[in-house]
């Protein structure tokens, strides 16, 4: 069942209003993040296992303030920090926010956050700086030697360490910096600093080169021709052996060992086309890293060039944020972000051209999409060129000259595809060769020569008794034993033939929907009609669905939902906050998916029975859906609640037995107050405390939410009047 969607206390006490004291107190709830931990749980799956993701590129069409960045962070709160030559940007899910530059931090090269969840900020023109509670402190060039701030790290006592273009400074709990001086290493280009599980802070040189420190002092120098890589332009300390580290290269080259110890045996693996690696993180048994022209991956499986993602020049960062989605950053390119979605794109995965879908079905392992143009199949691996046909014939006999299903059909509107009992496809065809059956060999059509009303078909249903109902204008037609049997149409109390879908009730009934008509009650007493005077808001009824565990149909018209009992009677559901539905589809613990045209909504049946207040989980295309279902269309739901959703730029799948996404565990803070427009920030122990005399409080509360989830978020003052 669908979760109601509820929000744990927003701060853990509110607000203390007393009128004999001079402040008020707020207090928040301790931090509990901490970013590029090893073991980090990661809720993408980007390198072809699964294709349950999205990517969203930022840049400065889109809410980034620049379209190039350096680094990426992220604090405890849930503030994502990303260092742009253009400046600090903050991103708190919904909003990039650059910070003001008059602080003296301008053009940021890198960032990282010590072990007090405070940001230090590496400069490329001003030094280095640490922001905390809004103030910040800085280190120029007559501390550090060189105003340009390459790499920042932090030692295992909190000694902060700070690599520029002249050198390494050590920057103490007292904020007291020290140069570090050995002659070996004085005045080194310092490109990048990590620090390894024993606590040596590794250094990476200009010259490819590398060193460890500790405490301040040198531990090793290792050059890279000693170890016999050509450059050495990343390293990472393997989080779990303190001997041996990662090595990214210039070239196509990565590498993994004890260069110390044991360099005679480090292990190779080539990358190319990948070349210039900038950054390495291990996330669990996976090793990511960016290079100059992309993204790879190694596990346990080898090497992965994720060239299918859009990010591919200039790569300098990754990160993964506490809902386990990757981050990168270009010096070209801005930021992406690599996203879980319960949604896949059908076509963006076998590289099809957008179009609009009207059917999908599953057949002999393959998907079958009817479109506006013709056929397209695809397999496990790859979109299906040809389908031979032995044969192509009419009911009547008559050849039709094809010998592939794919030349048969092309240039024809597919209204629908369905599969029988007999594991059979029937695909209905618009004003084009009427309605096919199609067995895997050989194709039988039936025609207007052959009996149909019209070759206008709209969709063939599967009775009890292994007849199919021909849901088409003019009408229905049924088709059995190769023959067109019976014809419902106007003559026979059909007003309106433009007919849209059919149902067999339990008695035997056939319940045809019209395109303004109503239902049509079909039976051996002949024809009645279910009209607006009976209940229904529309005379267009899209969809009629039998419901066998609670004895009823449900209905879909124009502007409505509805269900109706065996006896016919019609209830609109008429608290359901959206009238232009198309489809709908129940899970195995009672969850409506209704296909709409604005995405999809997701409510318990048993609240659209109760008819009252209702609550619907909404997804959209900013939810990652990748196309609005298409109006009149037939999507296939498997056994195992796979939804190939016939849209309007393809076919989107989701698992609908799959539960919602649980948005409980999402961050929120107040990391700051306002008090008559001066901003205030908690103390050490998450207390905010405000003038007596303050008139006006403005409380800035975030929720940090980077995936595509949208949930709905209330909150309110506690110990206030409502």
């Amino acid at each position: 069942m669908i979760k109601a969607i509820k929000k744990q206390n927003l701060i853990q006490r509110w607000l203390m209003l007393l009128l004999c004291f001079a402040m008020i107190c707020v207090m928040m709830p301790p931090a509990a993040y901490a970013e590029g931990e090893s073991d980090a749980e990661l809720a993408v799956d980007p390198v072809g296992r699964s294709d349950n993701y999205s990517v969203v590129l930022y840049n400065n069409t889109n809410g980034l303030p620049t379209s190039e960045a350096n680094d990426i962070v992220q604090t405890s709160e849930g503030f994502i920090w990303i260092a742009s030559y253009g400046g600090l940007v903050r991103y708190d899910g919904n909003t990039f926010e650059r910070m003001d530059s008059t602080t003296g931090v301008g053009s940021v090269v890198c960032l990282f956050v010590d072990s007090k969840d405070r940001l230090w900020i590496g400069t490329n023109d001003s030094g280095l700086a640490l922001m905390e509670n809004g103030e910040f402190r800085l280190w120029g060039e007559d501390v550090l030697g060189s105003a340009m701030v390459c790499a920042i790290e932090e030692g295992s006592d909190g000694t902060i360490y700070v690599g520029t273009t002249t050198g390494g400074t050590t920057i103490s709990e007292d904020f007291s910096a020290e140069g570090v001086t050995h002659p070996k290493v004085a005045g080194t280009y310092i490109e990048k600093m990590c620090r390894g599980c024993d606590g040596l802070v590794y250094c990476l040189t200009n010259n490819d080169d590398y060193f460890t420190l500790r405490n301040g002092k040198l531990v090793d120098y290792v050059k890279h021709d000693d170890i016999g890589i050509d450059s050495i332009t990343c390293i990472m300390p393997d989080p779990e052996d303190p001997d041996k580290i990662y090595i990214g290269s210039g070239e196509s080259e990565f590498y993994y060992g004890d260069p110390v110890h044991d360099r005679g045996n480090l292990e190779y693996t080539d990358i190319s086309p990948l070349f210039n690696v900038l950054d390495i993180k291990k996330y669990g048994d996976q090793i990511w890293f960016c290079a100059r022209n992309g993204i790879g991956m190694i596990d346990s499986q080898g090497f992965h060039n994720l060239e299918e993602l859009p990010m591919n020049n200039s790569v300098s960062a990754i990160m993964s944020d506490y809902e386990g989605n990757l981050w990168f950053t270009s010096y070209r390119q801005g930021v992406m972000k690599v996203v879980a979605n319960r949604f896949s794109d059908i076509f963006a995965r076998y590289g099809l051209e957008e179009r609009v879908v009207n059917g999908t079905c599953l057949y002999d392992g393959k998907l079958f999409i009817g479109t506006d143009t013709g056929l397209v199949v695809t397999d496990e691996k790859e979109e299906v060129k040809s389908l031979p046909l032995m044969s192509a014939r009419t009911a009547s006999g008559v050849d039709l000259g094809a010998t592939d299903l794919f030349e048969l059909l092309d240039g024809n509107r597919i209204r629908s595809i369905v599969r029988d009992s007999s594991e059979r496809l029937w695909i209905s065809t618009w004003r084009g060769l009427g309605l096919l059956r199609y067995d895997g060999e050989s194709v039988t059509a039936f025609t207007e020569e052959d009996g149909l009303l019209s070759d206008h078909v709209r969709i063939a249903i599967e009775r009890d008794d292994g007849s199919m109902l021909t849901v088409l204008t003019g009408g229905l037609n049924i088709i059995k034993d190769d023959k067109v049997i019976k014809s419902y149409g106007a003559e026979d109390g059909i007003t309106n033939p433009e007919s849209l879908s059919a149902v067999e009730a339990p008695n035997g009934d056939i319940l045809l929907g019209s395109n303004g008509g109503g239902i049509y009650v079909i039976n051996d007493k002949g024809v009645r009609c279910i009209s607006t005077k009976d209940g229904l808001t529309s005379g267009i009824v899209m969809r009629i669905k039998k419901d066998t565990v609670r004895n009823l149909f449900w209905i879909v018209t124009s502007n409505s939902i509805a269900y109706m009992t065996e006896d016919y009677q019609v209830t609109t559901v008429r608290q359901f906050p959206y009238s232009n539905n198309f489809d709908l589809y129940e899970n195995s613990q009672g969850d409506m998916w209704i296909l709409a045209s604005n995405g999809i909504y997701v409510v318990p049946s048993e609240e659209l029975i109760a008819n009252e207040k209702i609550k619907p989980v909404h997804y959209g295309i900013a939810n990652g859906l990748p196309g609005i279902t298409t109006s009149n269309s037939y999507s296939e739901l498997t056994d195992e609640g796979d939804l190939y959703i016939a849209a309007n730029t393809g076919v989107a799948k989701v698992n609908i037995e799959e539960s919602l996404e649980d948005i409980t565990s999402l961050k929120e803070a107040v990391p700051f107050v306002e008090a008559d427009g001066v901003v205030i920030y908690p103390d050490s122990e998450g207390v905010f405390t405000l003038p007596a005399n303050m008139q006006k409080l403005t409380i800035h509360s975030f929720v940090y939410n980077y995936s595509l989830t949208d949930p709905q978020v209330t909150y309110c003052l506690k110990g206030f009047d409502k």
